[in-house]
């Protein structure tokens, strides 16, 4: 990757699940996010069992990612991100501490979504809930698709007040972890 590239991490999971789930609409999201700005370098990072499922399922995209394996790789993509698009788990802390402003999506088979009603938490996102407050939007369920995806991350790729306030909220995370 080009140090000066407008990166854009995407994260569709660890599980095999969440990537079947998660591959379709983030590609199309990413397509259109490419189609008025076609100088986006996409990456995504991977992990051994999922890797396979990743990779077909990338070859089919619009725009072909750059596939990275390397856990350093991995942290050094979180760094030089303009934006990420993430399924909701412990990623968002890994983006939130390395400053990466997100978009957290996920979306669950319809037997878990009709017990939707039993969650009692006003987040999902682990960086929402560190931080107490809604700060990266997390679009769940029917709200997962692309043309809201895309939207959600053209207003923090560019410079604006979205932009701006995920990145006042994201150098308040170590202080409420207490890493400061």
């Amino acid at each position: 990757l080009v140090t000066d590239a407008r990166v854009l991490v995407v994260l569709p999971g660890s599980r095999r699940s969440e990537v079947e789930r998660l591959m379709a609409p983030f590609g199309e999201a990413v397509a259109l996010l490419c189609k008025n700005d076609p100088s986006l370098e996409v990456v995504i990072p991977t992990v051994p069992h999922v890797r396979e499922i990743v990779a077909a399922k990338a070859g089919a995209w619009v725009k072909r990612p750059h596939l990275l394996d390397d856990e350093a790789d991995k942290l050094a993509a979180f760094r030089l991100a303009r934006a990420a698009l993430a399924a909701s788990g412990t990623v968002t802390l890994e983006l939130a501490l390395a400053g990466a402003p997100m978009v957290v999506a996920y979306r669950v088979d319809a037997l878990a979504a009709q017990l939707r009603f039993l969650v009692k938490t006003p987040h999902f996102a682990l960086a929402n809930l560190v931080l107490g407050e809604r700060a990266f939007p997390e679009l769940m369920q029917e709200d997962c698709e692309p043309v809201r995806l895309a939207a959600a991350l053209g207003a923090i790729i560019e410079n604006g007040p979205e932009r701006a306030r995920q990145l006042a909220a994201l150098a308040r995370v170590p202080e409420r972890m207490h890493l400061e």
